[in-house]
């Protein structure tokens, strides 16, 4: 049984099991945080999904969850764009490769989020297997009945027995590198993992063009900042971040018996942000006005950090923007993106008080007359936008509609048409 809800939509009729709300607060433990509020409604035994968007597979029953901003009164039909975004977002932002092709493609299939995203790397990673696997010179230690390379006099004098062999070491051009050693890892883990009888297939013809390459016992994170990214290998690199992805979730694992549990969550918070800042970036000369097109456009407050205070000389509680614009050490404006949803008719159109006191801490720590608040627009909400005067400036907040399909360009015009008029408002202008 597999189930699709939206951030914080309540299942009907989904009778969770005492087994699996033992599972999912085993994930919560390993997870740090909620993954869903469990309920009883009308005497049935709900789940109501939270701020996580992903696949939570417990037994035999998926829940998939998709963002929050595509929800509405016909919650299947907006499925495929949500999905169909998502793999945008990912792609803009560098995180993995997608063909524009493939787009369309992979969001009318009826698969899940983890399913899409195995397929995408199988697919991938056969056709940059076909073209021809990343090669490099490896040094190999070996004994050998033929002199070759260096010749390790130290360990042959250990073995005296063996003086018809030689204890070598030379370079060899091979696949059996570390690069390759991290795709063969996710490729066994994804095949044990997948259900989808296609994905399955895909992998298993990775397999058997990979046996060459080393299948190490463990993999993580940490392995994949050791492998350096050259122009040989380059052609790679969306292939290790889609793997990236996988291993960030490879821990939100468990297996008791013939129960196999994982979760494999995406934090929208940073995709949103990571989104945003790459859109404006990209587009700045249209979005832009005149007074900022020459500003130094700084992510996560790049090379211009601030405190709020001090103790025994040492700075602390650091503040961290999204995104800071500075001009000749100046900072006319400071950006920051907050994934959740504003209030239609509210007078601080939902505005929290913490988000608020936040962007006032920036406006006078970085003596910045401007703070712009981004908040994402919900399926059927209008466009909102409003400015809040403070000593000295101005903090406004606004949506934008990340519903439409980016991957045409007439979407991707009315965001930058969007965009252009809320930094305009911001500036004044």
């Amino acid at each position: 049984m597999e189930l699709s809800l939206f951030e914080y939509e309540l299942s009907s009729g989904f009778n969770w099991t005492d087994r699996e709300q033992e599972a999912i607060a085993k994930l919560e433990k390993i997870l740090g945080d909620r993954l869903f509020d469990l309920t009883i409604q009308n005497g049935d035994r709900e789940l109501k999904a939270r701020q996580y968007v992903g696949v939570f597979r417990l037994g035999d029953r998926t829940v998939e969850v998709l963002p929050k901003m595509y929800r509405s009164n016909y919650a299947a039909s907006q499925k495929q764009e949500a999905v169909r975004n998502l793999l945008y977002m990912l792609e803009y932002t560098n995180q993995l490769s997608v063909k524009q092709y493939a787009l369309s493609s992979l969001s009318q299939q009826d698969l899940d989020w983890f399913e899409i995203l195995t397929r995408l790397f199988a697919m991938n990673l056969l056709e940059e297997w076909q073209r021809g696997a990343f090669r490099n010179y490896q040094s190999v230690s070996d004994t050998l009945p033929v002199l070759k390379g260096k010749w390790n006099l130290t360990e042959q004098l250990r073995r005296p027995e063996r003086k018809h062999l030689f204890a070598v070491t030379f370079d060899e051009f091979t696949a059996d590198n570390q690069l390759n050693r991290v795709l063969r890892y996710v490729v066994e883990r994804l095949y044990q993992l997948t259900r989808n009888f296609h994905n399955r297939q895909m992998l298993h013809d990775l397999q058997q063009w990979m046996e060459e390459v080393t299948l190490l016992s463990k993999v993580n994170v940490e392995d994949l900042r050791l492998i350096p990214i050259t122009r040989l290998n380059q052609r790679f690199e969306p292939l290790l971040n889609l793997a990236r992805l996988f291993l960030e979730n490879e821990s939100l694992q468990l297996s008791s018996g013939n129960f196999q549990t994982f979760a494999f969550a995406l934090d929208m918070n940073k995709l949103f942000e990571e989104f945003v800042i790459s859109f404006i970036s990209r587009h700045r000369q249209k979005i832009l006005p005149t007074q900022l097109q020459d500003c130094e456009l700084l992510p996560q407050s790049l090379r211009a950090v601030r405190y709020l205070a001090k103790t025994s000389n040492q700075q602390v509680f650091q503040l961290k923007p999204d995104l800071v614009m500075r001009q000749k050490g100046d900072f006319p404006l400071i950006m920051d993106t907050k994934y959740k949803r504003l209030k239609e008719g509210d007078r601080k159109l939902g505005v929290s008080q913490a988000d608020f006191y936040q962007m006032y801490a920036y406006a006078q720590r970085y003596k910045c007359a401007n703070v712009l608040l981004i908040y994402p627009q919900v399926v059927g909400m209008s466009e909102l936008r409003a400015r809040f005067d403070i000593e000295d400036g101005t903090i406004t907040a606004a949506t934008i509609d990340l519903c439409g399909d980016l991957s045409k360009q007439e979407e991707r015009d009315k965001l930058i048409h969007r965009l252009r008029g809320i930094f305009a408002d911001s500036q004044g202008v």
